[in-house]
């Protein structure tokens, strides 16, 4: 039976999530007619249909909407022909990226004619699509497509890589040892491109894995971040699961695998409303658990300020 729930910090939204959402809520706020987002503007399906309730229509591609028409580009960034293509129909563009991921996309157009640049990401994200649109890359998703750039990459030519923000710190050091491995030349970055965001939260699920049972993540399928602190507490707690809302909690399981202390994290685009909702659905199903911060939990304290001209 169920005895006690530790809950992550930080968990749930980071600067970069916050950012996006209130960049829409502005926008909207000052701008009259309809205002559209390109893909999502975070990996959270309850976030998404909070904003379609409030009158915002979401889009694959800029087909979809009319000429001129105002479109927000989602927290994961674009490439610049997306960019263009806009600018072409005379559409008025918010720019919702997260100012972590824009740092990586300048760091791209920085190196695109003086580097060999590498990719560490995973192919079909919308942040890798965004970022690999700045130039051309060789991307890698692990140490064998790192072996598999022998014979591709020139070794007497300068080489460096580049990373999504939302990768697993343990897996992507990894890779960065094959690419220095396989290629002594490489310049390696001053500072790696995994958001701090990414880093606490998987920090945090680290630190709790010798005090608890099993994890429980909460979060979208298609969060990468979520699905790495799944990833990393199943390496500690096997029993360890992921929900994206309280309707797939499911007791049977806890009782099945025997979870007496739970803990309880969230990726960094889920609302904390959700977390909420899956902790009040535990309580109910044992009302006698405590729910108490994990010790030595931290808060999150970054925020990024909005830009002062939200359109162009």
């Amino acid at each position: 039976m169920l005895q006690k729930i530790y809950l992550a910090n930080p968990r749930g939204f980071c600067a970069g999530v916050k950012y996006a959402i209130s960049y829409v809520e502005q926008v909207q706020a000052q701008t009259p007619g309809q205002i559209y987002v390109r893909k999502e503007i975070v990996h959270n399906r309850r976030v998404v249909e909070d904003m379609k309730k409030r009158g915002i229509k979401f889009i694959n591609e800029l087909d979809e909407a009319p000429d001129g028409a105002t479109v927000i580009f989602s927290a994961h960034g674009v490439s610049p022909s997306v960019v263009e293509n806009a600018k072409q129909r005379n559409m008025k563009i918010g720019d919702a990226t997260c100012p972590l991921v824009t740092r990586v996309h300048r760091k791209a157009r920085k190196y695109k004619d003086s580097y060999q640049i590498i990719y560490i990401g995973h192919q079909g994200h919308d942040e890798a699509i965004g970022t690999m649109g700045e130039a051309k890359m060789f991307l890698v998703e692990s140490p064998e497509d790192v072996e598999k750039l022998a014979g591709v990459i020139k070794s007497d030519e300068p080489i460096t890589y580049l990373m999504q923000t939302t990768l697993s710190v343990a897996d992507t050091k990894l890779i960065v040892e094959k690419i220095a491995e396989m290629f002594p030349t490489v310049e390696h970055p001053a500072k790696d491109d995994i958001c701090y965001a990414t880093t606490e939260r998987q920090e945090a699920v680290a630190q709790m894995m010798d005090a608890i049972d099993a994890m429980l993540v909460i979060g979208a399928d298609n969060s990468s971040n979520s699905l790495r602190l799944l990833q990393l507490a199943r390496k500690n707690r096997l029993n360890s699961f992921k929900v994206t809302s309280a309707d797939d909690l499911s007791k049977e399981y806890i009782e099945d695998h025997k979870i007496s202390i739970l803990g309880i994290t969230a990726g960094a685009s889920t609302p904390q409303i959700l977390v909420d909702e899956i902790i009040g659905k535990l309580m109910q199903f044992y009302p006698n658990a405590s729910v108490e911060l994990f010790p030595g939990s931290r808060e999150d304290s970054m925020n990024f300020k909005l830009p002062a001209k939200l359109l162009s």
